[in-house]
């Protein structure tokens, strides 16, 4: 969350300004006792600016709340952190909702007093009762079945329309990012690109070509390359351009949807980045959820997850392999002739703890096809239920692929083929295993 505003506001009226003192003392007494000198600053600095009208940026709380405690690199995340904390304790002080309550508003850095809410239940006025004659009262008792068939008939339909649509919360994989309240960040997965500036005779005006290499996945390995092919070298430019699938961006939507179901939902910031551009103070300060193909989930989660997994990635990321029997899944798009249309890809979720009481959550597929239906599922309290009745019980981190049906870019289902448990344990205490290092072959000279 981002607060840009640091333009001073009208100053509190005397009332607000009173309400809002009394409301402080209360958190006051409860930041007695949490031992933490950064949140009291925070709360303090916080109380000030918001009487005096003020609304700081995230930038001025680091520099003027915490100062010199804190390296200027990590000022912002330890903004977020804090304000994050400050917001938990606030809801435990004031958790009656018949008085008043202090708040940090979503999007804004400032305290704010919310009158208290009561319930009001109106006294209808007693209606003229009427009695009815015998007549009336037996047509009456005619229509009694009726009625009673008609009741039983909206009450199974709102049984099953509830059912349909059960909160996510309490699924597996929902449910640990409810309960530990940390912010989310979205990640997609995304893909190094680099430009290649054109030496054409017919066509010397013609710009530069975006060009993504598989071998070439890093800026780096764009150094390599240069160094192997030095006559072209000068031809080769590195603008830091990274692209993201067009599937991976519908699966992004489906997912921010699924997080605004979540109790909390509207106080609970959601950040969106892509893989390349995720920090490690995000990696453990956030709950995260990787959207998009395997081929583009970098190391900092790739290593822990295949650490956990019982899977194994094929060469090029072009499919996975089960580590028990080595059965092999490849989606139909890996292989494509124009004689074949892809009717078969994998969808694959998985849920494990992060590496400082956060979550990391996958929502991927071998292809587009597979990413899409990831989202779809975890959308789906029903489809989510399934993995649990799967195991007997609901594990703690658990993985699970499904095989999902296509007709070229439309999916038609999924089917579960297993579900399981993760080794999470020591994941992100072990290192991964270093890959082995494969060269960039030079071209061959003519």
């Amino acid at each position: 969350m981002d607060s840009a505003s640091d333009t001073p506001a009208k100053r509190l009226s005397s009332r607000h300004e009173r309400s809002l003192r009394e409301c402080a003392e209360r958190v006051r007494q409860a930041l007695a006792g949490s031992h933490s000198d950064k949140l009291e600053r925070l709360f303090e600095y916080l109380l000030d600016q918001s009487v005096a009208g003020k609304i700081p940026s995230e930038q001025q709380i680091g520099k003027e709340a915490f100062g010199g405690d804190v390296a200027s690199s990590e000022k912002d995340t330890k903004v977020r952190v804090y304000v994050h904390r400050l917001r938990k304790l606030l809801d435990r002080v004031f958790d009656e909702p018949a008085q008043p309550r202090l708040t940090i508003p979503v999007g804004e850095y400032r305290l704010h007093v919310e009158d208290g809410v009561v319930d009001e239940v109106e006294q209808a006025e007693p209606e003229r009762v009427e009695t009815l004659s015998f007549p009336r009262l037996n047509a009456l008792k005619r229509f009694l079945p009726a009625a009673a068939l008609i009741g039983v008939i909206l009450f199974l339909g709102a049984a099953v329309l509830l059912r349909e649509r059960a909160p996510l919360a309490d699924s597996a994989f929902w449910q640990p990012v409810v309960a530990n309240g940390h912010p989310v960040t979205v990640v997609m997965g995304d893909y190094y690109a680099f430009s290649r500036l054109s030496q054409s005779e017919t066509d010397p005006d013609e710009g530069p070509r975006l060009v993504w290499d598989r071998a070439v996945p890093t800026r780096e390995d764009l150094a390599i390359l240069q160094m192997l092919e030095p006559d072209g070298a000068d031809t080769l430019m590195d603008y830091d351009q990274h692209f993201v699938t067009g599937g991976t961006i519908e699966a992004v939507s489906t997912v921010r949807m699924a997080l605004s179901r979540l109790p909390g939902a509207a106080r609970r910031p959601v950040r969106l980045v892509s893989i390349s551009q995720l920090t490690p103070e995000q990696l453990v300060s956030e709950d995260i959820v990787f959207v998009g193909q395997f081929s583009g989930i970098g190391t900092q989660i790739r290593d822990p997850l295949l650490q956990a997994s019982g899977f194994r990635f094929g060469p090029d990321f072009d499919g996975l392999v089960d580590s028990e029997d080595d059965k092999v899944f490849v989606a139909d798009n890996m292989v494509l002739t124009d004689e074949r249309t892809p009717r078969r890809d994998f969808a694959y979720i998985a849920s494990l703890p992060g590496p400082a009481g956060n979550r990391l959550m996958i929502v991927a597929g071998i292809g587009d096809a597979g990413v899409k239906q990831a989202a779809e599922l975890v959308s789906d309290r029903a489809q989510l239920d399934r993995l649990s009745a799967e195991d007997g019980e609901t594990q703690s981190a658990f993985e699970a692929l499904f095989r999902v049906r296509t007709v070229k870019n439309v999916n038609v289902g999924a089917s579960l083929l297993l579900s399981r448990s993760l080794k999470a344990d020591d994941v992100w205490d072990i290192s991964g295993d270093v890959p082995e290092y494969r060269p960039i072959a030079p071209p061959s000279r003519k």
